[in-house]
């Protein structure tokens, strides 16, 4: 009986950690090529639909006198549900793909979204994914390091703007509209996602 009792306390406990996903889904969750086709199809899809939005509608939304980023809010979406690989891989073709819609630069919009996606990849190694507030920390955080690094390129190319100006017009109005729009986008992006390679239990 004693013996019982310690196997169903060690159920009780298995389950209870299994609750609690800390992380990515890890790739030993692949199952099948279907799986693999429907993931791939899955991200290809919100790709697509993410450069195609922030292209085409975001500049078109201003609040707080700036614009949301919705290629930021993807990336970190993406990082934190697939892991820093997909999600810098994810953040490099979402780059490209506005650089090249807008005609800007390809380098440095690449380089800030595999910055940002790498990062939050890996910050859901240690963070409890399922929270509310993991996202938004995620957010703030790749949103804080992609105008560190935009103002770092743009010294560079010898294009610079006042540090008063990029602060007050244009770090502070982004960090705070991507802060809001989050958790929607990563609750969006994580219901897009669940049925994908990672999504079953």
């Amino acid at each position: 009986m004693g013996t019982g009792n310690g196997s169903g306390g060690l159920g009780r406990v298995q389950v209870s950690s299994s609750r609690r996903r800390r992380g990515p889904a890890p790739a030993a969750e692949l199952r099948t090529g279907r799986d693999v086709a429907i993931e791939l199809g899955r991200l290809a899809a919100m790709l697509i639909i993410t450069i195609l939005v922030q292209t085409t509608v975001a500049s078109h939304i201003r609040v707080l006198g700036a614009s949301p980023d919705f290629a930021l809010l993807a990336v970190v979406s993406v990082g934190l549900l697939r892991g820093s690989e997909i999600g810098a891989l994810f953040g490099f073709i979402v780059g490209v793909g506005v650089a090249i819609s807008l005609f800007g630069p390809l380098g440095l919009s690449s380089l800030v979204l595999v910055v940002v996606g790498y990062f939050s990849g890996r910050y859901a190694e240690t963070a409890d994914v399922m929270s509310g507030w993991t996202p938004v920390l995620a957010v703030v955080a790749g949103t804080t390091v992609a105008q560190f690094l935009t103002v770092v390129m743009q010294f560079l190319l010898e294009r610079q703007t006042p540090v008063g100006f990029v602060v007050t017009r244009i770090f502070l109005p982004s960090l705070v509209l991507n802060g809001l729009l989050a958790a929607p986008i990563y609750l969006l992006t994580r219901l897009w996602l669940r049925e994908g390679v990672y999504g079953r239990e």
